[in-house]
């Protein structure tokens, strides 16, 4: 199946987050990625504020991670950005 972008779903579903880093497990950029974001906006193309949902509960996730291990680097506008920001456009 195709995302739509010349690149399977498949490929792009290796590009999951490993906790509690929040790396991408694939190409160790921060997740997600930016073929993680291309598997979302093809999973949810239909249904954005679900996107935003699920993302909103994950970017919790990554900052309780980011608060148990580096509790003073945290910064709520970046994991804003990263994680929502970029579902709006």
């Amino acid at each position: 199946m195709s995302s739509g972008y010349g690149v399977s779903l498949a490929e792009l579903r290796r590009h999951v987050a490993a906790r509690p880093t929040w790396r991408c497990r694939a190409c160790a950029a921060p997740w997600p990625c930016q073929p993680a974001k291309l598997c979302l906006r093809a999973e949810y193309a239909r249904d954005r504020v679900g996107l935003a949902i699920y993302l909103c509960v994950l970017m919790h996730d990554a900052i309780a991670d980011r608060l148990r291990t580096h509790p003073d680097e945290v910064d709520p506008a970046g994991y804003f950005a990263r994680f929502i920001g970029w579902t709006r456009h």
